[in-house]
């Protein structure tokens, strides 16, 4: 199951940045996911939100860092995370 970080969120003048992690990269990169990003936004008070731009997801450590020897395969990943920018339309 997939979460978004509410303690990396931000929200400001119709653009929304939000960070989902999830361990399954195929549910990031699924429709859902983009789906619940797109509610939150709106329940932010974007109107008709759209997605700007999502990021290829990326793996994270326990810690929620991510580094070289991480992408290289030399660390253990603990999950992955994708970042979305969302704006409000006009």
């Amino acid at each position: 199951m997939f979460s978004i970080l509410e303690e990396l969120a931000s929200v400001t003048n119709g653009r929304a940045e939000y960070v989902v992690q999830c361990t399954d990269i195929h549910e990031l990169m699924a429709a859902e996911t983009s789906t619940a990003v797109l509610a939150k936004a709106a329940a932010a008070g974007l109107n008709r939100p759209g997605i700007s731009n999502a990021g290829g997801p990326y793996p994270v450590d326990a810690d929620g860092q991510t580094d070289d020897d991480l992408l290289l395969g030399k660390r253990p990943i603990a999950g992955y995370r994708r970042d979305f920018i969302v704006l409000a339309s006009i």
